[in-house]
């Protein structure tokens, strides 16, 4: 009963939140018809949860239908030339991520020169996970020591090579002076079961993602790479507590084709940064621990967010050997 009545306000809430804005009122008459938004990975993933959260409260306040496609394949690439061949007039989005960094040092696409930074929405927590059932170590730093007695054979895991998954796990091992091996897969719930059956070490994933595994203590959290403690997880020591210097995590955003004109950008970030006050979409990243840190950058902090993280990726790429 009181989960229904919690939802019957943010309801209520939503609908009065969706009046405080006048609809359609963009520079010359945008938005006129539907809005695209691309994704780049599959339905029922996190980037697709976000977007769909975020696109219902922002369809409102546009005052247009927004569509969500998604198109996987190529590790994004194919996504990005989607986006890249249609007009760049602000009715395609593209959920910009990590990934069109990852592509852009590894010589698939070009993202400073193809795409304009629209906003970044949040800001996820990296954490390491194990079975609780490990026999070798059960912290961190006992991790760290195991490692160091064992060179090359702790396996840590995530979804394939040079993912975002790689490049915190690969960051990791350099400023923990350890010599670990990566075993990826192609999808997320394959690298859970590998850690739940024991078959592989460590696991690398975002909180919201596995919350129901943790809480029923199939995975145990063993570091959050934050300056802080997480008050869900308040046992769990934070990365730079240990002296260990990575605060990053997976971020997701958007973006739109460069040449876009500038009023629509702007327009389009402001609209957005009132979507993502919509009680509604509050709620859902509360519940998906997505409220952790601010995630929030408009256009010109989020671009500049670009370069620094483009310039981080590849130095992580080039030391692996994927850059040469």
């Amino acid at each position: 009963m009181k989960k229904s009545v919690r939802f019957s306000v943010l309801a209520v809430l939503s609908f009065l939140f969706a009046f405080t804005v006048q609809a359609g009122d963009g520079p010359d008459g945008y938005p006129e018809r539907p809005i695209e938004v691309v994704v780049q990975y599959g339905a029922g993933g996190g980037s697709d949860i976000f977007v769909r959260n975020l696109m219902t409260p922002a369809a409102k306040l546009l005052g247009t239908t927004i569509n969500v496609t998604n198109m996987t394949g190529g590790a994004g690439v194919k996504a990005s030339k989607y986006v890249l061949g249609q007009p760049a007039d602000g009715y395609t989005i593209y959920n910009f991520s990590p990934e069109q960094l990852i592509n852009t040092a590894l010589g698939r696409e070009n993202f400073s020169e193809e795409f304009a930074p629209l906003v970044q929405v949040q800001q996820d927590i990296s954490i390491f996970y194990i079975n609780p059932e490990n026999k070798n170590f059960q912290t961190v730093q006992e991790l760290i020591e195991y490692a160091k007695a064992n060179p090359g054979k702790l396996q840590f895991t995530g979804t394939t090579p040079t993912s975002p998954d790689e490049i915190i796990i690969m960051r990791f091992a350099k400023e923990a002076g350890i010599d670990i091996k990566y075993v990826p897969f192609d999808k997320a719930p394959q690298t859970h079961a590998a850690v739940l059956g024991g078959h592989l070490d460590v696991l690398h994933e975002e909180p919201g993602v596995i919350l129901s595994l943790i809480e029923a203590g199939k995975l145990k959290p063993i570091i959050v790479f934050n300056d802080k403690r997480l008050d869900k997880f308040p046992d769990v020591p934070c990365s730079v507590e240990l002296g260990i210097n990575i605060t990053t995590g997976r971020w997701r955003g958007l973006a739109v084709k460069k040449g876009t004109p500038q009023p629509i950008i702007d327009y389009l970030a402001g609209v957005l940064e009132q979507a993502a006050q919509d009680p509604m979409f509050v709620e859902y990243q509360a519940t998906s621990l997505l409220d952790q840190r601010p995630g929030w950058k408009g256009p010109v902090e989020f671009g500049k967010y670009w370069d620094d993280e483009y310039q981080a990726t590849k130095d992580v790429l080039t030391q692996l050997g994927y850059v040469k």
